[in-house]
This record gives C-alpha cells, structure tokens and sequence, in this order.
C-alpha cells in the first residue's frame, strides 16, 4: 500500500468567481495564510520520507512551497501532466457570463458532469489520458507522495484511486486534501 495524498492549491483572487484553467494568479494574501495551515494541519500526518509533486502553476507551487517548508523543508517535483484541465472559452469568465456563451456547457457543469469537452479548450479524453499517466508516475515511484493539483485534475486522479467516474468525486475545496491508500497501479484499494 502507498499513501497518495492529493491537495487543492489555496485560493486566488479567481476561486470560485472566475474559471481559471492555464491562467496563473497568485496566491491571495488569505490564500497564503490557508496554504500555511494546510500545511501545519497536513505534514504532521504525512509518513516521513514523503514525496511532493507539483502542478507548475503559481498557485500550485505556493501551496506546494508551504508544505515543503513544514516538512523539513524538502523539494518539490513539478510535473505538468497536474495542471488543471484547458477550459478553453471559459477562462476567466464567471458563471454568468459562461451561461450567456455557452448555455448546455453551463447546464452541464451545473450538473456537476465530470466529463466536459471544454470549447476551445481541453477534452475530458485528453485530461483523463493526461492525468492517468501523471497518476502511474505516481504510483510507479512506489513512495507516499503528496500531490498539488487543481479541482478537475484531482477528481480525475481520485476516480483513479477509487475505481470510480470522476462524476462521482466531489470537487476538493481549495486548501483541501484527500488521503488515499493505494495498492498496485490501476487497482483501488478504498
């Protein structure tokens, strides 16, 4: 068994107003301070010896950086297949404003669909081939491992440690985690 730790950056000026797929704000001030204690609330938790991977977006690694920092500090390894999912159109509008240009697209993320083809943007296919080699990375490496991540690549990565769709895992809220122990690649243990 492998402990797979995935988190949800802290929140920017974008969460939970703006979609932000590629785009990079920072951290906000709050979010710092959340991503701090996360890590304080967190590393006391984690087995020693604990690997951290990192979406290369800012407000990934800042979290990202606020863990290592309370582990000892140790490095970061930032691995692009985490990035959060290409939404295309919708980035950087709000919900409102989704629902004008793209009214099923809107019905379908109200729904809570987890396999959206973003317009302009990256298929559920692509995030899922993307993610399920970034998870066999993971796994692959055979030590418990921390992962920063973003809301649309962990829901991917935890219908991967369940054995379920992603349309059955909730969002993590920002500043959030989930512990999965996981046994041989592809098999879920929980």
């Amino acid at each position: 068994m492998t402990t797979i730790v995935l988190v949800r950056h802290a929140p920017t000026a974008w969460s939970g107003v703006r979609y932000c797929g590629r785009a990079d704000p920072p951290l906000t001030d709050s979010g710092l301070a959340l991503a701090t204690d996360l890590a304080v609330a967190l590393a006391p938790l984690l087995p020693e010896g604990v690997r951290i991977v990192s979406s290369p977006s800012r407000r990934a690694r800042e979290t990202a950086t606020a863990l290592a920092l309370a582990l000892a500090p140790t490095s970061i390894d930032v691995d692009e297949r985490w990035q959060e999912v290409d939404v295309g159109l919708a980035e950087g509008r709000t919900f409102d404003e989704l629902t004008v240009l793209e009214p099923d697209l809107a019905t379908a993320l109200a729904a809570g669909d987890g396999e959206i083809d973003w317009p302009g943007g990256e298929t559920a296919q692509e995030l899922s081939v993307r993610v399920r080699a970034a998870w066999a990375s993971v796994l692959a490496a055979g030590r418990p491992t921390v992962v920063v991540s973003h809301g649309g690549a962990l829901r991917v990565a935890g219908a991967l440690a369940t054995g379920r769709s992603p349309s059955e895992i909730e969002f993590l809220g920002t500043a959030a985690w989930q512990t999965y122990e996981v046994t041989a690649p592809g098999r879920p243990s929980r």
